[in-house]
This record gives C-alpha cells, sequence and structure tokens, in this order.
C-alpha cells in the first residue's frame, strides 16, 4: 500500500457561511475514496460557532474552577456550558455534550481573533456527512470526510490529532476473530482506523501558524459506514480510568476543606 498525503494549499481566512467543500473543490482536484479532513476550527467557523467571551455570565462553580486553574471564569462557563461530566478540576478535564473526553470540551481561543472563543461543531458527524455531499455534488468524486481536534493522551506527553466526527469512513476496524502470520486468533484487537488517519492528516497541517487547515490523504483502503464517531466512545460502565476519576474526585468534594495553618507575623 502507497499512501499520499498533502495539505490543500491557499485556503482563506474561513468566515460564516463559507462553502467548505467548494474551498476544497476550487483548489485541489479530489479522486474518489480520498479521505478529506479538515481542522474542527474552520468548521466551527463556518458554521457561526464563534462567541464573544464576555457575553456570558460565570456561574459560582465557574469561578472557583477559574481559580483553580487561573483562568478566565467566562471561559470556563462556556466549558461547562459544553459538558456533561467534570472528571477532573484541574486540569479542567471533562466530558462534553457530544460524548468525547478532553481539556476544556475542546473550546478554543487560537486561531481566532482575541475576546472571542470557538465552540467544537455541534454535531461534527453532520457536518462532516454535509462536506462529503456538497463534494460529490461539486465534483463527482466520492470520498471520506473527517473533521479532527487536538487531544491530549493518557499516560503519554504530547497530543495528537483526532477525529471528532467523520462520514464515509467507519471509526473502527474490529479485528477480533483475525488471525496473525502465525495463525493466533486475535482477542482484542480493535483499530482506531479514524483516529490514525486524523493523527496522519493533523502532522502535516500543523497548530500554529501554518495556514493549512484541510489536508487530503490519498490511497489509504479504508472501511467505509456511516456510523460517525462515537462508536469509539466507550461506555462509562467499560471505562474504568472514567469511573475512577469521577470516584476520587467524589471522595475530594466530600472531605472537609482543611483550614490552612495562619503563621503570625513575628514582632522585632
Amino acid at each position: 500500500m502507497r499512501i499520499t498525503a498533502y495539505t490543500v494549499d491557499d485556503v482563506p481566512m474561513i468566515q460564516k457561511g463559507d462553502d467548505l467543500a467548494a474551498v476544497v473543490a476550487e483548489r485541489t482536484k479530489l479522486e474518489d475514496d480520498d479521505v478529506v479532513v479538515f481542522a474542527s476550527t474552520i468548521v466551527s467557523k463556518a458554521e457561526g460557532r464563534r462567541y464573544l467571551l464576555n457575553n456570558i455570565t460565570p456561574t459560582a462553580r465557574a469561578e472557583e474552577l477559574a481559580a483553580l486553574n487561573a483562568e478566565d471564569p467566562h471561559f470556563i462557563q462556556y466549558v461547562l456550558d459544553n459538558s456533561t461530566k467534570v472528571l477532573w478540576k484541574h486540569p479542567l478535564l471533562v466530558e462534553t455534550v457530544l460524548g468525547n473526553v478532553c481539556i476544556n470540551a475542546g473550546i478554543d481561543r487560537s486561531n481566532t481573533e482575541t475576546g472571542y472563543i470557538l465552540l467544537l461543531p455541534a454535531d461534527p458527524n453532520a457536518s462532516a456527512r454535509k462536506i462529503r455531499d456538497r463534494i460529490l455534488e461539486l465534483t463527482g468524486k466520492r470520498v471520506a470526510v473527517i473533521i479532527t481536534d487536538m487531544n491530549g493522551r493518557s499516560f503519554r506527553e504530547g497530543q495528537i490529532g483526532v477525529a471528532v466526527g467523520c462520514a464515509g469512513i467507519a471509526a473502527i476496524h474490529d479485528k477480533r476473530g483475525d488471525v496473525d502470520l502465525f495463525g493466533h486468533e486475535l482477542k482484542i484487537t480493535i483499530q482506531g482506523i479514524v483516529d490514525e488517519v486524523a493523527a496522519c492528516a493533523n502532522m502535516i497541517m500543523g497548530e500554529s501558524n501554518e495556514g493549512t487547515p484541510i489536508a487530503v490523504i490519498r490511497g489509504y483502503a479504508y472501511l467505509k459506514d456511516d456510523l460517525g464517531i462515537s462508536v469509539t466512545y466507550r461506555k462509562d460502565r467499560e471505562d474504568f480510568v472514567k469511573q475512577a476519576l469521577l470516584d476520587k474526585l467524589a471522595q475530594m468534594e466530600k472531605a472537609p476543606a482543611t483550614k490552612a495553618k495562619v503563621k503570625k507575623a513575628k514582632a522585632y
């Protein structure tokens, strides 16, 4: 197998209402079965998910978490409003309304103007399907679409690109029941296809001032479906790390607060 990966050049600054499929179609020649990868930031901008940071009133909970994280309480309130669970207070690790677990609910203050924030697309799978279908309309090519964001990794330093939405590509490939080169049956192997492709694309798209938020992966023989990314999210009862964090956080919040000893100033 030979795979080609390249970024789409000369992508303009994306504004609300921009046609991302047209942006791609006007700048590169796509082929059937290409995987077109978009940074979530430009999808959010095109969908009008850009908000004034101070256009929200922080709650007491937001103020508390902001103090712990040396953050703006307005920003923290946006995080809480886009989360269903707080898994850890500092850093602020949450389960988002979309079902994925990440720091700060994936809310971005980079690659947008000062004083604004970008929320993730409201339904990244639907966004991916819409872009995929529009590409077919414009080019006649049947492609897959992935929307990516950066995520940290448990037990390792460094962030990598992961998928937050996809269309036309299976998010996972269940290899259980297959055999290896020595005839041994695979018992637990489930390959995270869509995240592997997302990481490859993110590696060449970059994360700072590269100005290349769209990439094309060509030549990869992938499984196809429209189930989206949610099939990769573990159920709470199966996610032992998440449960351990929730249990520990509950214990910490129940424990009585200890008063710091005040050292009296010595008179001279």
